[in-house]
């Protein structure tokens, strides 16, 4: 089963095509199976993001460490890519919503974070969730992610 990313602004975001040679990130439209996604969202324009690995899965880091030395680059490498497209969205959309999911659970009910005004998340680092105290590979999957922008 697969971990699914979807983000959601009032403003439309740019679409990243998958790219073979060097795949790190892509944003696509959403497929009719992942319509029920919608719900989670208040904004209209819903996205759904993927890493190297075709879905989300490769977001995820420090939760598997058995495969974490041979993927560990990979992962680094989409997680930039997928931040430094978050901030540039930033700069034309005031807010981003993300949402994570396992497939198939789209329309599941909401755990809500508030990021606002969070510094830039860094893999591996133990102030990556504050508010919780716990790090990204303790939070509960079925996150929905609030990034504000003043």
């Amino acid at each position: 089963m697969c971990m699914m990313v979807y983000i959601a602004s009032a403003e439309p975001l740019n679409l990243v095509a998958w790219n073979d040679a060097q795949p790190a990130v892509y944003v696509s439209e959403l497929h009719e199976s992942e319509a029920a996604v919608r719900q989670q969202f208040d904004t209209p324009h819903v996205l759904h993001a993927g890493s190297h690995e075709g879905c989300g899965c490769g977001f995820q880091y420090g939760e598997y460490p058995q495969f974490e030395d041979e993927e560990r680059p990979l992962k680094h490498a989409s997680l930039d890519a997928f931040a430094d497209y978050l901030a540039e969205q930033l700069q034309r959309a005031p807010s981003i919503q993300l949402y994570a999911c396992w497939d198939g659970d789209q329309a599941a009910p909401l755990n809500t974070a508030d990021l606002s005004h969070q510094p830039r998340f860094v893999p591996g680092s133990s102030t990556s969730s504050r508010r919780s105290g716990r790090t990204s590979s303790q939070m509960p999957h079925n996150k929905a992610l609030n990034s504000d922008v003043e």
